[in-house]
């Protein structure tokens, strides 16, 4: 293969910026065309297959067949050439991502944006057909799209003028490929190959693209393919596609329209005669459809509330998308039609009797009349509008006001289920993407902006003024389509110490202008004095905490909450967020008090405030698992479109191992907020905890192409890269974080992987620097749960020399769950009974209530401390407590059961086991005692007599162990069992 482009390489006219993709047929680099100052994609075919005529004959093709089309649906092909030895097509860049990276990221789509994708692509299928060229390879993978909502069809490798049946070329795809190069056989992706394609039938035509889009169609709407199933080799989905006719459409996708399952079905008839004949014939159905749709939004749009009560109600077919594992969809209650689109849909049911009709259409001709004759109302919003929030307009001088009006607004009108505030994180985002500072100020000029762009609804502007020792305040929501005031509240403060009441009696008064209902406001409602503070000075502390929070700084937010509660010792809100920055800084002590204070003053707060505290104080504090994810269910239910209940459940999911619903919850956090980074780490945590990699990899690669970023993102791809071999990924990681208050972590990250390849002494190391560049920031918390981990870690390997002087220090400075876990696990390893009853009786006195303490933790320590007496059937009853919450402690709870099944000397249970923990290495990658577990094999398998699996289950150990220190007492020991089975 031909060497990797670096960056500033020049191939020609074009200057090489970047690596972005690879696939068979080569790589692909964003460049800079020197000559028309415009980026461009390089596709470099490799050396090795430039040499290869066949595949160059393919290279070739795709170029000639590519730029023979000339459609805005279709990537434009620039120049096909070759410079220093490289064989290259420069194409148009594309700043999107392909369908494939949303279908991983989102599961599925809506049906009116399928119906969108669906009909763009038609479109560019139907200037290649006419031009005589066949894709056959239509796919996800070769569907980009643009962040200005335009597709764009890729990649015609497959592409076959219609007039030559004598060539036939392979492809490669991330997506059930198959490599056949002989003339007449199979080529393509097997999950998308028409039946005729799966045949290996020659005479291909347009409807084989066709079935493809109607593959890719159904995807899109319903989440999954209509052929194929777990496991699936290509050719059991090539023997599925050609023997079965496709399940329909709605099977999967409750509640869409008839005409687009009619459409999508039709797409996928088995025999091609059946099928649509032409994708024009397609294109004009998908666009009729797309046309009544609209039809039918405009209808009801246009209806004047006061038509819309007093008909019966009927159910609306409605796009609901799948979600994974077959769980229910709750369908959206029906909701009344309105008079006038009763009636016509009245007319088209009653075809017999003129009396019926003639006395219709008379009612029909009334509401028209009503509905164009009276004067329409301002629009106000909906549920499903976003409403932008602008700084407010300050000109009386005081520098108070700024940004703390604006905060305080926020948290007003964020108790409200009905108003949808376009949150901060993505406002930062936009500002970016606009080529802006993400700090800039967000005035009217650059709010209208951003609506335009984010395609937002409204824009909330205000402004203060004094008049004399008054305050003026202004709220006024601005329709961002016609530039229109949708509402707007003026109202006087009369003093500076009045301000925050009054803007939060202004917010009220605003909320039932835009369209909340009384009864919403009633209960949803909380002053703002009582919700937050009547102080401004703690107000605006309060503000400034919350941007460093949204930056990411949790170091420089702490302080300023502190002196938040400091100025009012009553503000619950600061000593939640307060909490907050603590757990992101691992300082869980702190973030308990903080949560604790918070709790006791929850009555004083709003709804979602109080949601907020009773999640953190459920988590902190109490630890009750059950209570925790009942207030997030609850909050999910209140506040739909929050992204933070959907988040806090994907962490909590991934922490106890329930990986499949973390990915649910995470693809929705990222749907509601696609700039918030949790949500992203959450997701590939999740991917990496079933070892789908590359799906985790792909995760955070999109994140940051958004620039969305985050410490935990690096330190998933740091192990990734770990687990792949890839040391040049792992160093790339650990120099991210160079200079960031979080570099200790990376020493961690490396001690970690030095533990796990058996090199004791360097772990030492990077943990006691680590250690020291964590005590230069005064994280007391962090720096006793680093020594409680060098003391477990010392145990496991057997090295008890220091393992209560380390236990001893840490617990000396905090009594934080995670270190007592630690350092208890440690002293049971080393028999130190006394000292485990002691820390462990610490631990429930602390946390009486701790659900994973009480099922997990305590029973786990309790088993070790058995083992090490040599009480292996006790080790095991005690154990079977953790089975209902086996997830948060998989690897240490299988790995002492097969200890002490060993000790049994029953080897098939053993096996099982410790087979647990080389199946998911995903769940806790750098974890020591996954190449222990691989010794453990080699002893079950010892025990069951199968030598040659024995001596394999040896050889896997000391790989993972080839530079592991040679004096680990361990190894010698593994390396003696060896020799004996020789």
């Amino acid at each position: 293969m031909s060497k990797e482009l670096s960056a500033n390489t020049t191939l020609s006219h074009y200057r090489v910026v970047s690596k972005i993709g690879a696939g068979g047929m080569g790589e692909v680099y964003l460049a800079q065309d020197t000559k028309l100052d415009r980026k461009v994609a390089l596709k470099i075919l490799p050396a090795d297959v430039a040499a290869n005529q066949q595949r160059m004959r393919r290279f070739v093709l795709e170029a000639k067949a590519a730029s023979a089309l000339n459609h805005p649906n279709i990537l434009t092909i620039h120049e096909v050439g070759e410079a220093d030895g490289h064989h290259f097509i420069a194409t148009e860049f594309i700043d999107g991502q392909t369908l494939r990276a949303t279908l991983t990221l989102h599961y599925s789509m809506k049906a009116g944006e399928a119906l969108d994708v669906a009909t763009q692509v038609a479109s560019a299928l139907v200037a290649a057909h006419e031009a005589g060229i066949v894709h056959r390879d239509l796919k996800p993978e070769n569907i980009m799209l643009r962040r200005d909502g335009i597709v764009k069809v890729l990649d015609f490798g497959l592409a076959k003028l219609t007039a030559d049946q004598s060539m036939s070329v392979d492809t490669q795809s991330p997506t059930q490929a198959l490599f056949k190069t002989e003339p007449g056989t199979i080529v393509g992706t097997a999950s998308y190959m028409s039946p005729e394609q799966a045949s290996g039938l020659r005479d291909l035509d347009e409807r084989t693209d066709i079935w493809s889009l109607g593959v890719v169609a159904y995807e899109m709407i319903s989440g999954r393919l209509p052929f194929g199933f777990a496991g699936a080799t290509p050719m059991q989905v090539l023997s599925l596609i050609i023997q079965k006719e496709a399940p329909p459409l709605k099977q999967y996708a409750a509640g869409i329209a008839d005409e687009l399952n009619r459409i999508v079905m039709k797409a996928l008839e088995n025999r091609r005669e059946d099928r649509y004949q032409s994708v024009q014939e397609m294109l004009i159905d998908l666009r009729r459809f797309n046309k009544q749709l609209e039809r039918e939004s405009e209808l009801e749009r246009s209806i004047p509330p006061e038509m819309s009560g007093a008909v019966p109600t009927e159910t609306i077919p409605v796009s609901i998308t799948e979600r994974p594992r077959g769980e229910t969809n709750q369908v959206p209650a029906a909701r009344p039609r309105s008079s006038a689109e009763h009636i016509l849909r009245q007319i088209r049911r009653h075809k017999r009797g003129v009396i019926v009709f003639a006395a219709l259409a008379v009612a029909v001709a009334t509401a028209l009349s009503i509905l164009f004759l009276r004067p329409r109302p301002a629009v106000a919003l909906t549920e499903k509008d976003t409403i932008l929030l602008t700084e407010f307009v300050n000109t009386t001088g005081d520098p108070v006001f700024d940004g703390t009006l604006k905060q305080a607004l926020a948290v007003q009108l964020g108790q409200s289920p009905f108003v949808n505030i376009f949150s901060e994180d993505r406002v930062r985002a936009a500002l970016r993407f606009m080529g802006r500072p993400a700090e800039e100020r967000v005035t009217r000029d650059v709010g209208r902006e951003i609506s335009q762009r984010q395609g937002l609804k409204a824009m909330l502007a205000g402004s203060i003024a004094d008049l004399g020792n008054h305050y003026v305040i202004t709220l006024e929501a601005i329709n961002m389509q016609t530039g229109d005031a949708i509402a707007r509240e003026q109202i006087e403060a009369e003093s500076k110490e009045q301000v925050l009441r009054t803007l939060g009696e202004a917010a009220t008064k605003l909320r039932e202008k835009l369209g909340e209902s009384l009864a919403s406001i009633q209960r949803f409602d909380a002053p703002i004095e009582q919700a937050t503070t009547p102080s401004l000075e703690a107000f605006q502390a309060f503000s400034l905490g919350v941007e460093q929070q949204l930056k990411g700084k949790y170091f420089e937010a702490i302080p300023l909450f502190k002196r938040a509660a400091e100025i009012d010792p009553n503000f619950a809100l600061a000593y939640a967020r307060l909490a907050s920055v603590y757990n992101n800084t691992g300082e869980a002590a702190l973030a308990a008090g903080a949560s604790k204070k918070a709790y006791d003053l929850r009555e004083r707060v709003s709804e979602r405030e109080r949601l907020f505290i009773s999640m953190s104080y459920f988590s902190n504090v109490t630890r009750e698992l059950e209570k925790y994810l009942d207030t997030l269910e609850l909050w999910k239910r209140t506040y739909p479109r929050d992204v933070v209940p959907r988040n806090n459940l994907a962490l909590q999911y991934n922490d106890i191992g329930e990986y499949e619903k973390a990915i649910e919850e995470a693809r929705e956090a990222i749907r509601l907020n696609p700039n918030a980074a949790p949500p992203h780490s959450n997701l590939a945590r999740a991917f990496s905890g079933l070892n789908r990699f590359d799906e985790a990899k792909a995760v955070i690669a999109n994140a940051l192409s958004q620039k969305v970023e985050s410490i935990f993102m690096h330190r998933i791809l740091f192990f990734i890269a770990f687990i792949q071999g890839d040391e040049a990924g792992m160093k790339q990681q650990i120099e991210w974080t160079n200079g960031k208050p979080e570099e200790y972590t990376a020493y961690n990250w490396q001690s970690e992987t030095a533990a796990f390849s058996g090199q004791l002494r360097k772990a030492k190391e990077l943990s006691s620097r680590a250690g020291e560049l964590a005590q230069r920031r005064d994280l007391k918390e962090v720096v006793a749960q680093i020594t409680a981990a060098d003391a477990l870690r010392d145990a496991i390997f057997g090295d008890c020399k220091q393992v209560k002087e380390k236990t001893g220090n840490a617990l000396g400075t905090t009594q934080s769950q995670l270190a007592s876990f630690s350092a208890a696990t440690a002293l049971a390893f080393c028999r130190e009974s006394s000292q485990v009853q002691a820390v462990t009786g610490e631990m429930v006195k602390r946390y009486p209530t701790d659900t994973l303490l009480n099922k997990v933790f305590l029973p786990l320590i309790q088993a070790r401390a058995e083992m090490s007496r040599g009480h292996a059937t006790e080790a095991i009853q005690l154990l079977e407590t953790t089975r209902s919450y086996e997830g948060a402690a998989l690897f240490q709870i299988a790995y002492l059961r097969g200890q002490a099944y060993l000790h049994q000397q029953k080897g098939a249970e053993a096996a099982t086991e410790l087979q647990k923990i080389i199946d998911h290495r995903g769940w806790q990658s750098p974890s020591p005692l996954y190449p222990l577990a691989q010794l453990g094999l080699a002893h079950a398998a010892v025990l069951q007599g199968d030598t040659a699996k024995a001596r394999k289950a040896y050889q896997d150990f000391f790989a993972l162990w080839k530079d592991a220190d040679t004096d680990l007492l361990i190894l010698i020991e593994a390396r003696k069992e060896y020799e004996k089975l020789k």
